[in-house]
């Protein structure tokens, strides 16, 4: 089974569709959304109507979860926590309610998927370090631990010197951020993981930034702000 991983999305709706066109043409068996729907984007039912439509398994994110009044938003730095707040205002209760019911996990056959870690379940703590993933992989029984929230792609096996996935190890495998990219390639980013066969494959999608931008005096935001929120205020 192939499936195509994205996570991160963050309300940013032309780094979804290139990234959704380019998995269109791979035709995994599934696509999975890691969370983090929204929050730091401008098009929050924008992206929550096709990830609905598209019927994509999903889990809930912390922006997600704050954004649907599920979770404080006071850990939020400006102007994220000011754009938290928007994001309530502008969601459907439809959409609040999809947030509300979406899971902190999904499993498969020999996969389990989380924001940032499926062992803790009242809070979303950072998997950003090899150990961390780890320990991940000494408790759980999968092959593969498909998580997201760091907004940087990776891999990390249950040994050491491992780089690439292959049978008779686990890994977990981060697929990057679709919506706002922290490593140095700012494209959208996105996986297929190949769970019987055991390949990961990462990719990179561009997409206008401009186009973004572009949304937030829409939603009662500059676009100075705007380019904080996506971490591009030092490209441009």
């Amino acid at each position: 089974m192939l499936i195509a991983l994205i996570s991160d999305v963050h309300a940013n709706l032309p780094a979804l569709n290139v990234v959704l066109d380019e998995i269109d043409k791979i035709k995994p068996d599934k696509i999975l959304c890691l969370g983090d729907v929204v929050g730091y984007g401008p098009q929050p039912n924008e992206v929550i109507d096709i990830l609905r439509d598209r019927n994509i398994q999903t889990v809930l994110g912390n922006h997600d979860a704050a954004s649907a009044g599920l979770f404080t938003s006071k850990s939020f730095k400006e102007p994220n926590q000011t754009l938290i707040k928007i994001t309530r205002e502008l969601l459907t209760e439809e959409n609040k309610n999809w947030i509300r019911n979406l899971p902190m996990t999904l499993e498969g056959e020999n996969w389990i998927a989380a924001h940032a870690t499926p062992l803790v379940k009242d809070h979303w703590p950072y998997m950003d370090s090899g150990l961390k993933c780890m320990d991940i992989l000494k408790q759980i029984k999968h092959d593969f631990c498909f998580i997201g929230h760091t907004h940087r792609p990776g891999l990390v096996a249950d040994q050491f010197g491992v780089i690439i996935p292959k049978k008779g190890n686990r890994f977990v495998i981060n697929p990057g951020s679709v919506g706002q990219s922290r490593d140095e390639d700012k494209r959208a980013s996105f996986c297929t993981v190949d769970v019987e066969n055991f390949t990961r494959e990462i990719y990179r999608c561009s997409y206008e930034f401009g186009e973004t931008l572009s949304f937030y005096e829409g939603i009662g935001m500059s676009r100075e702000q705007g380019k904080k929120l996506l971490h591009l205020d030092r490209m441009f």
